[in-house]
């Protein structure tokens, strides 16, 4: 991948963590904040810069994690009632 191609990808992932931000509800800035990590993870690959990749990596695992603990007290929630 050239480096157009790679700060184009860079700037893409940006706006997508950009965008989650201007969302309301964890569920749906988490979900997009998703995206925009796995692409950082990708661009950081690309440029070969560890750091990029590997904080956007584990912000995808915190992410998921995060998601998994909201629609379980979701459905506590409904079970309870």
């Amino acid at each position: 991948m050239d480096f157009l191609n790679a700060e184009i990808l860079g700037i893409i992932a940006t706006l997508f963590v950009l965008a989650s931000f201007a969302l309301s509800g964890e569920g749906k800035i988490r979900s997009i904040n998703i995206i925009g990590s796995t692409l950082f993870v990708i661009y950081g690959i690309f440029i070969g810069a560890i750091s990029v990749w590997l904080l956007n990596g584990a912000l995808i695992f915190i992410h998921i994690y995060k998601l998994i603990k909201i629609k379980n007290a979701k459905s506590k929630e409904q079970s309870l009632e």
